[in-house]
């Protein structure tokens, strides 16, 4: 018996069919990686103390199934590998979706601080070339280390990482005294597809051979490839970067701390989007762990890296419960600078305390957003309120050069070819003062953008305890509009309709009806919507702060 199939069930099920087709494909493709019995991807980092420990990871084809780490002090080179010491392992199979590989990873211990050795990993007759690594030296206070904003290619089709090639090569070349590098996160475009991390490891191999990185995970890394919108923990991400496992319950390798010189280093997840399928409430499970490792550190420098910026450039996209969730905590313990990524621009913010801007570095925190180290670059960035400096990358990537020296703190935002973007001292001997903004007039803020007098012709207004803005320039500045038709306003915005009698306490939206905290303010002709009318109505949240004299919303 034939059972007839709508046209909507055909094409689910056509969709179903293609989907099945393409993990058969995926999950069957064995020999499509470039993985062979030679060792490649070699990778620097630290899971333990980086004076007397080095992490190596590197990669081989599933004939090879064990391996070795051969190394020497820099100063018997001559004679290795004839006097090598060697550290053995045992290989884990990676399944990825062009086939499965070998992932080898050992730590060499009892090392001495200070000291550049000269390392190779495989074993028989398939061997590496000879790197080096050098130990953190004892008793430091100044060092250098590399930040990358996001890497990726752009294009889930096109794993490009030329650019990323050129800017990591260029940045370790002209800073060949660099002690580690940080990604902060979308490393490559889509994590869960392997093509993408064969090039990225391609374009990196002579930097973090040589010196750790110390990678972040940024939301891209959670993609799956069979299309946007489908995401997971990042598998392949912690799979090839072994990182130490003192971070929150759960988000062990994914969250992490560490120490070099006189800076403390921690590093957080903020994917609470894409992981909450399979992880839950990944922002509270982080909130006690970083509490106390920051609680717990006497170290001169606390710096923090995570990927989604808390103070962010994108026109419309925000990370609230983000800012939530860490910034109260980094006010508490007074971390000192905070790197992210994300909106692939370069910004620095003012010191912020209390989500407000302040005068001196020993009174708030940093925010540092890294710009972009690979292909893909935004059309709709910005400086906001809360940038004291702001730059669009859109010629090239970028990276930032840190140099730590005792108290003082050098942070250099360069472009690939080596021009340098941006240079900010943070002084704790002088306590760096930066002057912050103060309106006489109260301004209105959306989304960290101020609107300007063009768009703003009326300031808003603070009547009975209550704030109220100009309907017209919110609904506007959306590219909505609001107007009267006898006794009731409509405010178009975003797709949403809202009917508001200028007498009433009742709205309808979307033909349903909504009870509004305040009544329509009327002054000369201009109709003025009440922050709490706002948020009923829109869902914006919003706050006064009094510092700059600035109503802000945002969603």
């Amino acid at each position: 018996m034939l059972i007839p199939v709508t046209k909507e069930k055909a094409v689910l099920l056509a969709l179903a069919i293609s989907m099945l087709l393409s993990i058969f494909s995926m999950n069957t493709s064995a020999q499509t990686t470039n993985a062979t019995p030679t060792p490649d991807h070699i990778t620097l980092t630290w899971t333990q103390d980086p004076m007397t420990t080095q992490t190596v990871t590197w990669r081989t084809d599933l004939t090879v199934n064990s391996g070795m780490v051969e190394y020497a002090k820099q100063t018997g080179q001559g004679s290795f590998p004839g006097n090598a010491r060697t550290v053995t392992e045992t290989p884990s199979k990676f399944d990825t979706n062009t086939g499965t590989i070998n992932i080898h990873s050992t730590t060499i211990t009892g090392l001495e601080p200070g000291v550049t050795y000269v390392y190779r990993v495989g074993g028989g007759k398939n061997w590496s070339a000879v790197n080096t690594f050098t130990t953190e030296a004892a008793g430091t206070d100044a060092f250098k280390f590399l930040v990358f904003g996001d890497s990726q290619s752009g294009s889930s089709a096109d794993p490009n990482y030329a650019p990323w090639q050129t800017n990591v090569q260029n940045a370790y070349k002209a800073n060949p005294d660099a002690k580690f590098i940080v990604n902060i996160g979308d490393n490559v475009e889509t994590g869960q597809n392997y093509i993408h991390w064969e090039n990225w490891f391609a374009a990196a191999k002579g930097v973090i051979d040589h010196i750790p990185e110390m990678s972040v995970q940024g939301n891209h890394e959670t993609f799956l490839p069979l299309g946007s919108g489908q995401s997971r923990k990042p598998i392949y991400w912690e799979t090839q970067f072994k990182l130490p496992q003192n971070g929150a319950e759960g988000l062990l390798g994914q969250t992490y701390s560490y120490e070099y010189g006189n800076a403390h280093f921690i590093v957080l997840d903020s994917q609470e989007d894409e992981e909450a399928p399979v992880s839950g409430d990944i922002l509270a499970a982080q909130k006690t762990w970083l509490e106390n490792d920051l609680k717990n550190t006497t170290k001169t420098w606390k710096i923090v890296f995570f990927h989604k910026a808390p103070y962010y450039n994108k026109a419309t996209r925000s990370n609230e419960a983000i800012k939530l969730a860490f910034c109260p905590i980094f006010d508490k313990y007074h971390v000192d600078l905070v790197f992210n990524g994300h909106d692939h621009s370069v910004s620095r913010t003012y010191p912020m305390y209390n989500d407000s801007p302040v005068n001196r570095i020993s009174k708030g925190t940093v925010y540092y957003v890294a710009g972009r180290s690979g292909n893909k670059a935004y059309t709709d960035l910005s400086q906001k309120v809360w940038d004291a400096f702001f730059y669009d990358p859109q010629d090239q990537p970028n990276y930032i050069n840190c140099m730590v020296n005792g108290n003082m703190l050098t942070l250099n935002a360069t472009k690939a070819d080596g021009t340098l973007i941006d240079s900010y001292v943070m002084d704790k001997n002088a306590d760096t003062k930066t002057a912050t903004p103060y309106y006489n007039n109260t301004r209105m803020v959306i989304y960290g953008n101020m609107l300007q007098q063009s768009t703003l012709p009326t300031d808003p207004q603070k009547v009975n305890d209550k704030w109220y803005v100009p309907a017209r320039a919110f609904a506007q500045f959306f590219g909505g509009s609001a107007s009267m038709s006898g006794s009731v306003l409509t405010v178009s915005l975003g797709g949403t309709t809202a009917d508001i009698p200028v007498n009433g306490l009742q709205a309808t939206v979307g033909g349903k009806s909504v009870k509004l905290p305040d009544k329509l303010l009327i002054q000369k002709s201009n109709t003025f919507i009440s922050a709490d009318d706002i948020k009923a109505v829109f869902g914006f949240s919003w706050k006064y702060d009094a510092t700059t004299n600035m109503i802000f919303f945002t969603k």
